[in-house]
C-alpha cells in the first residue's frame, strides 16, 4: 500500500476536532471497506454476533474468502441501528504493530462508537511515538469506563498485526475494562490470547471456517434462480461452502449456458480460483510453507508423521504448528489436530502447481506414501497410492500380504469391493491374489458363474506362478463347490475337504477353520448329524484361534442347525442367539451373518407357534441371502418356514405357490438342483392341502412319484427331499384312498429318520402315520405313533408339527384323549392335546398373529384414514417407519394399496369401521 509520508508524521498543533481522526490518521480505516460484490444476508450469523455483545470477545477465525470482512460490515450497519450499544470500526495493517499507533487508532474508534477520550487518550492520539503502554492501557480503560453505553469495537484483518505487543495489550485490555467493552477479532491466524481460560469462563465466542461457510439456501440465493438446485448444491458440496469459491464459481458460469450444466468441472484448475490461492493464500507464504503444502497435497488425509514420510524430513510438525492458521483450508480431523486434509479445491490448485514444478516427484512420493501406509497396516490407503504411482504388482502385492479372500472375513465385501475397483478387469484376471479375491467376493455376492471363471483361469496360470497361492486356491475352490452344493453328491466328498484341512499348516488356523465348516456343511447336507457337530466345533475352535469372530459364527450356524434337527431345540436357540450377538458386532464387515442368524431364529419360532415374531425375523432376512452367499442347508430351512408362515396367513395357496415360483427361480439361477427337487415337493403338498385335484398327477409326475422317492433313499444327501416328497406322495395315497401306500411311504421316512437321529422329521412321521392310522379306523395302532410326537411337542414346543396337518388332526387328538389310558386329566400329554386343540380351535385367527403389536396399531390408524404423517406423529415413529409397516401390512393381507388391505383387514375382523 502507498503510504504517503506526510500523512504519518505526528502534527501536534492539529487538535481532533467534532470526532473525527487526527490529521495523521487514515479515516478510512475507521469505516468497512466499500463492498463491490452483492452481498447476500447472513441472519444466523449476525443474530449468533447480537448475542455474543453482552460477553467481552469474539474470535472470527477464518482463511482468505470466508466473508469476514462481508459479514462484519453488515453487521457495523445493523449495530448503528441500536441505540444501546455504540459501534466502532478499525481495520488493521502491518504499519499497526506499533504499540502506540494502534493504542492511538483504537482510541479513535472507541471514540466514534460515543466514548469520550480521557483527556490522556486524546494527548496520546496526537502524539504516539514511543508511549508508555501502561499509560496507554490506563487511558483507553478510562475512556472504555466512563462511556454512556455497551462499546461494540470491531477489529478487522487483525492477523496483520505483528509482535505479541498488541495481543498483551488487548488482553490486559479485556481483563480491566469491565463490561463496558465487547471486542472483534477478525483474523486469519490464531491470536495469542487466554482463548482457552476466556472459553472456559463462558467469556468467549469463536466463529471459525465452518461456521461462515455458506449453507445450502444461502449458496441458492448467492448463485441465482437460474442455475438448477441440483446444480447449486452439487457447488457447494465441491466448494464445502467457501463463500470466495462460490462467488468465483458464479462468475465462472456467467453468461455461459454450457458451464451451467458442467458445474462438476469448477475446481481449483479454474483460473479464477486458482489466481486467487496465488493472490492471497500462497504467495503470501515464506518458501519452507509453500514447499510443505506442495507436497502433502498428494495426500487425502495426513499427520506429522506420514508428511515426513512423504518428504523425507522430520520438519512436519512443526510446519503444521505453523499452519494452525489455516482452518477451512487445512482441515483438522480430529479434536487432537493429528490428522489433516485440504480442502477440495486448494487441494487441487496445490496438485496442479506441484505437477507443473516437479512433473516427476508424484509419483516416487506416492510409493512412500504406499509404503507409510503399508506399515500402518491401511490397505486401502497403501493399494490406493501404489496405483496412483503406476505400481500395479506392489499394489496387488499388499493385497497378497494382507491375506488374499481373507480379507473379506475381516473388512467384508464393501471394503474389498472397494480396493479391487481401482484395479482393471484384466490386471484382476491375470493376477492370481486378485483373482482369487475377485472370485470370493463375487461369491459373497452371489455372483457364482464369475467366481467360477475366475477360477478356471486360475488353473491356467503356469505352475510356478499358482504354487505361492495353492492353499488360497484350494479353500477358495471348496466354498464355491459347498454354495453351489457339489460336495455333497460325492460320497468321498466329506473325507476329501477333512483331509485338506488336516494337510494345511499346522498354525493355518483360518485356513482350516474354513475347511471344517464347509466339512460340517456337508455333513449337514448328508444328514450326518454327529458328525456335522464335531466338524462345526473344531471349525469354530479353529476360527477364534486365529482371530475371526465372523468364522467362528458361521460355525455356530452349522452347530445350531444340527441340535435342530436332532430335537435339541433349546440348545439350537441358545447357539443361535450366541451366534446372532457376533454377527451384530461385525454386521457392516459379513451383512449376511445376520440374516442368516435371523432366518434360523425365525424357523425356531414358527415351530413353536409364535409366527408373527417368524415373520418379522425372516421375510427380510431371507430376502437379503437371496441375494448374497446364501447356501442350501440356508434355503430349505428359509423357504420350509416361509411356506408355513405362507399357509397361516392365505389359506387359498396363492401366497405359497408365488413362493415357490421364486424358489424355481432361484434353483435354477443357482443350479441347485437339490432345491429344485425340494420345491417340487412342496409344490405338490401345497396343492394337496388345498384340496385340489386338477393338476395333481402331473404334479406327482413332475416330482419324480415313487421312483423319485425311492431314489432319494438310496442316497444319504437326499433326506430332505425324502422327508418332503414322502410326506406329499403319502398325502396323495391318502385322499385318494391309498392309506396302505401311504403308510409304506412313512414307515420307510420314520426308519431313516431313527437311524440318523433326525427327531424334527420322525415326530412329523410318526404324527402323519398316527393320522393315517386314525383316518383308517385303527385307534389303537395310531396311540404309541402319537404319544412318541406328543412327548417330542411337549419337551420341546414344537406346535407346528400337529398343527401343519390342519383340521384333520383335532379328530386324531379327540379320539386320543378319549382312547388312551396313559392320557389322564393332568397329565403332560393331556396338556399337550389340549394346547393343540386350542390351537387347532383358533386356527382361523391365525392370521392375526402374523402381525406385530405395532403392525396392528398402524393398521388402526389406516382405518382412519390417517396419512403416513399424521401416523408417524401419532405412534411417534419416522414417516420412513410408517412405510415399512405399511408394506408388511400390504404383503401379509395380500393387498396392493390401502382400499384393497383395509378391505381385507375388515374381513379378517382385524379393523371394524
Amino acid at each position: 500500500m502507498l503510504k504517503p509520508v506526510a500523512l504519518l508524521t505526528p502534527r501536534p498543533s492539529a487538535p481532533q476536532r467534532d470526532g473525527l481522526p487526527a490529521e495523521w490518521m487514515l479515516g478510512s480505516k475507521l469505516e468497512p471497506p466499500p463492498q463491490r460484490i452483492t452481498a447476500i444476508a447472513r441472519n444466523a450469523l449476525l443474530d449468533r454476533l447480537d448475542r455474543a455483545v453482552e460477553l467481552p470477545l469474539t474470535v472470527m477465525l477464518a482463511p482468505p474468502g470466508f466473508g469476514k470482512t462481508t459479514l462484519l460490515a453488515q453487521w457495523h450497519q445493523r449495530l448503528r441501528q441500536r441505540i444501546d450499544v455504540g459501534t466502532g470500526w478499525l481495520s488493521l495493517d502491518e504499519d499497526d504493530s506499533d504499540p502506540g499507533r494502534f493504542v492511538a487508532y483504537l482510541g479513535q474508534a472507541l471514540g466514534q462508537a460515543g466514548a469520550e477520550p480521557a483527556p490522556a487518550m486524546q494527548a496520546l492520539m496526537q502524539r504516539w511515538q514511543n508511549a508508555d503502554l501502561s499509560l496507554a492501557l490506563a487511558a483507553l480503560v478510562a475512556t472504555i469506563r466512563t462511556a454512556p453505553r455497551r462499546l461494540v469495537v470491531i477489529l478487522d484483518d487483525y492477523d496483520r498485526v505483528r509482535g505479541h505487543a498488541i495481543d498483551e495489550l488487548l488482553g490486559r485490555l479485556i481483563e480491566h475494562a469491565g463490561t463496558r467493552l465487547h471486542l472483534l477479532l477478525a483474523t486469519r491466524r490464531r491470536p495469542s490470547l487466554p482463548l482457552s481460560r476466556l472459553a472456559v469462563h463462558g467469556n468467549l465466542e469463536h466463529l471459525l471456517a465452518q461456521d461462515l461457510a455458506l449453507d445450502d439456501e444461502e449458496t441458492g440465493a448467492l448463485l441465482g434462480p437460474d442455475l438448477p438446485a441440483q446444480a447449486a448444491q452439487q457447488l457447494r458440496q465441491r466448494t464445502e461452502g467457501w463463500p470466495v469459491a462460490l462467488h468465483l464459481a458464479a462468475l465462472w458460469m456467467d453468461g455461459n449456458a454450457q458451464r451451467r450444466d458442467e458445474v462438476a468441472n469448477f475446481s481449483g484448475r479454474s483460473a479464477g480460483i486458482a489466481a486467487y490461492l496465488a493472490e492471497q493464500v500462497v504467495n503470501d507464504l515464506d518458501p519452507p510453507l509453500r514447499e510443505f503444502l506442495l507436497q502433502t497435497s498428494l495426500l487425502d488425509t495426513f499427520n506429522a508423521s506420514l508428511a515426513d514420510a512423504v518428504r523425507q524430513r522430520d520438519d512436519s510438525g512443526a510446519l503444521l504448528a505453523r499452519l494452525d492458521h489455516f482452518h477451512g483450508l487445512l482441515v483438522p480431523l480430529d479434536s487432537e489436530h493429528d490428522w489433516f486434509r485440504y480442502h477440495p479445491l486448494f487441494a487441487e490448485y496445490l496438485r496442479l502447481q506441484l505437477e507443473r514444478s516437479e512433473p516427476g516427484l508424484p509419483a516416487a512420493m506416492h510409493l512412500r506414501a504406499a509404503q507409510w501406509f503399508s506399515v500402518q497396516g491401511r490397505l486401502l490407503e497403501s493399494v490406493r497410492h501404489a496405483l496412483q504411482a503406476g505400481d500395479a504388482p506392489r499394489a496387488a502385492d499388499y493385497i497378497a500380504r494382507a491375506g488374499s479372500w481373507q480379507l473379506l472375513l475381516e473388512h467384508g465385501p464393501a471394503e474389498v469391493r472397494a480396493l479391487l475397483r481401482q484395479f482393471g478387469n484384466a490386471c484382476i484376471r491375470d493376477t492370481p491374489a486378485l483373482n482369487l479375491t475377485q472370485a470370493y467376493l463375487h461369491m459373497k455376492l452371489g455372483e457364482f458363474s464369475h467366481a467360477q471363471t475366475l477360477l478356471e483361469r486360475f488353473r491356467d496360470f503356469p505352475a510356478e506362478v499358482r504354487a505361492p497361492f495353492e492353499r488360497d486356491y484350494t479353500v477358495v475352490i471348496a466354498l464355491l463347490r459347498d454354495l453351489l452344493d457339489e460336495i455333497c453328491a460325492n460320497p468321498q466328498g466329506i473325507v476329501q475337504i477333512a483331509s485338506q484341512a488336516s494337510a494345511l499348516d499346522e498354525e493355518d488356523f483360518l485356513g482350516r477353520g474354513t475347511l471344517l465348516c464347509i466339512a460340517a456343511t456337508s455333513a449337514l447336507g448328508r444328514g450326518q448329524f454327529a458328525q456335522a457337530e464335531q466338524f462345526a466345533g473344531d471349525g469354530e475352535r479353529m476360527m477364534r484361534q486365529a482371530g475371526s469372530e465372523v468364522g467362528a459364527t458361521y460355525a455356530l450356524t452349522h452347530l445350531g442347525q444340527s441340535f435342530f434337527y436332532r430335537g435339541r431345540l433349546d440348545e439350537a436357540e441358545a447357539v443361535y442367539l450366541k451366534a446372532q450377538a457376533l454377527a451384530e458386532r461385525h454386521d457392516g464387515t459379513d451383512p449376511v451373518l445376520q440374516a442368516v442368524c435371523r432366518c434360523l431364529l425365525a424357523r425356531l419360532q414358527c415351530e413353536h407357534g409364535r409366527y408373527h415374531e417368524a415373520a418379522d425375523l425372516l421375510e427380510p432376512a431371507l430376502a437379503f441371502i437371496e441375494q448374497h452367499d446364501g447356501w442350501l442347508d440356508i434355503f430349505a430351512a428359509g423357504y420350509e418356514t416361509a411356506l408355513a408362515l405362507a399357509q397361516q396367513r392365505d389359506r387359498s395357496g396363492r401366497n405359497a405357490l408365488a413362493l415357490l415360483d421364486g424358489i424355481d427361480e432361484l434353483a435354477r439361477r443357482r443350479r441347485l438342483s437339490r432345491l429344485a427337487d425340494l420345491a417340487c415337493a412342496w409344490r405338490l403338498e401345497t396343492v394337496l392341502t388345498q384340496q385340489a385335484g386338477l393338476g395333481v398327477e402331473l404334479l406327482v409326475a413332475s416330482a419324480g412319484g415313487e421312483a423319485a422317492f425311492n431314489h432319494a433313499l438310496a442316497r444319504p444327501q437326499n433326506w430332505r427331499q425324502l422327508a418332503a416328497l414322502g410326506f406329499a406322495l403319502a398325502h396323495w395315497h391318502g385322499v385318494s384312498g391309498r392309506s396302505h401306500a401311504a403308510l409304506a411311504l412313512l414307515h420307510a421316512i420314520e426308519e431313516r429318520c431313527d437311524l440318523a437321529g433326525n427327531r424334527h422329521h420322525l415326530a412329523r412321521t410318526q404324527a402323519r402315520i398316527a393320522l393315517v392310522l386314525q383316518q383308517r379306523g385303527q385307534i389303537d395302532d395310531a396311540l404309541p405313533y402319537l404319544r412318541h410326537a406328543l412327548d417330542y411337542i411337549a419337551h420341546t414346543r414344537a406346535w407346528l408339527v400337529v398343527i401343519e396337518l390342519g383340521m384333520p388332526a383335532k379328530a386324531m387328538l379327540r379320539l386320543a384323549r378319549q382312547h388312551d389310558s396313559e392320557i389322564g386329566t393332568g397329565t403332560t400329554r393331556a396338556l399337550t392335546i389340549q394346547t393343540l386343540l386350542d390351537k387347532l380351535h383358533h386356527e382361523d385367527e391365525a392370521a392375526s398373529e402374523l402381525f406385530s403389536g405395532r403392525e396392528l396399531e398402524v393398521l388402526a390408524e389406516l382405518a382412519r384414514g390417517s396419512s403416513n404423517k399424521h401416523i408417524a406423529r401419532q405412534l411417534n415413529l419416522s414417516e420412513n417407519t410408517v412405510k415399512f409397516h405399511l408394506k408388511n401390512l400390504y404383503r401379509k393381507l395380500d393387498a396392493g394399496n390401502r382400499d384393497a388391505a383395509l378391505a381385507m383387514a375388515m374381513q379378517r375382523g382385524l379393523v371394524r369401521f
